[in-house]
């Protein structure tokens, strides 16, 4: 609407054009959250939490957050993705240093990427 009213258009004509486009689906925060969902955690390697914090950050109702994270992301397969992120973080990390440091360094980056703890917990142990 804003982009159509900064353009030129009448207030009615971006009004018509908007409705139109939510009408036929081609505006739809469900498509978008889940679409952005899945590439987010496909590409960027996002966990859910992160996923969810930045649909948060553009207005998607929580309900609708919750049903793209379902779709999108399979518990499974999220671990998986966690440990093979850990493992090659693990492998820039220097050898020499104490396993606490190497858990903590292995936990804030887990943390930072959006994934729960307890699936870092689980990760992690496994990996040390």
């Amino acid at each position: 609407m804003e982009y159509m009213l900064s353009h030129g258009a009448s207030q009615e004509d971006a009004e018509a054009a908007v409705e139109y486009l939510t009408e036929n689906k081609f505006i739809d925060n469900a498509r978008y959250a889940e679409a952005f969902a899945a590439d987010k955690f496909r590409f960027s390697r996002w966990g859910s939490k992160k996923i969810a914090n930045a649909l948060k950050m553009k207005h998607i109702p929580a309900q609708i957050i919750n049903a793209a994270l379902e779709n999108a992301i399979d518990t499974e397969h999220e671990k998986q993705t966690v440990a093979d992120e850990m493992a090659k973080k693990l492998r820039g990390i220097k050898g020499d240093e104490p396993k606490q440091k190497i858990w903590e360094k292995l936990m804030r980056f887990g943390v930072s990427r959006g994934y729960s703890i307890e699936i870092c917990k689980e990760v992690i142990t496994t990996l040390i």
